[in-house]
């Protein structure tokens, strides 16, 4: 599975429907993900430009678009979400991209 990084934002009928809908919303996306063979690593909900840091697991690019997508689709959030891989994957990456020095 890869890792993916999504950074949400709530729109104003995110914000206005809270109260009523926002606990099931929040279960409907992790059950989406699931659905496509994905998995909610875990949701950060922080103050500042974005409402919420998430951390997924899917098997592609195209799964964790068809998420994306399916999950903004409801109209309560706002989410931009990019491949990220761990730190030991990026030093031997970069190990392998740029040769080590000696």
């Amino acid at each position: 599975m890869q890792t993916y990084i999504s950074l949400v934002k709530f729109t104003q009928h995110g914000l206005q429907t809270m109260k009523e809908k926002g606990i099931e919303r929040a279960e409907m996306v992790k059950q989406n993900a699931k659905a496509l063979g994905g998995k909610l690593v875990q949701a950060y909900y922080c103050l500042g430009e974005y409402d919420v840091v998430a951390v997924w697991e899917f098997p592609d690019n195209k799964t964790a678009m068809k998420a994306a997508v399916m999950n903004a689709s409801m109209g309560h959030i706002e989410i931009t979400t990019m491949p990220a891989i761990g730190r030991d994957e990026w030093k031997a990456l970069l190990g392998e991209t740029i040769g080590k020095r000696r």
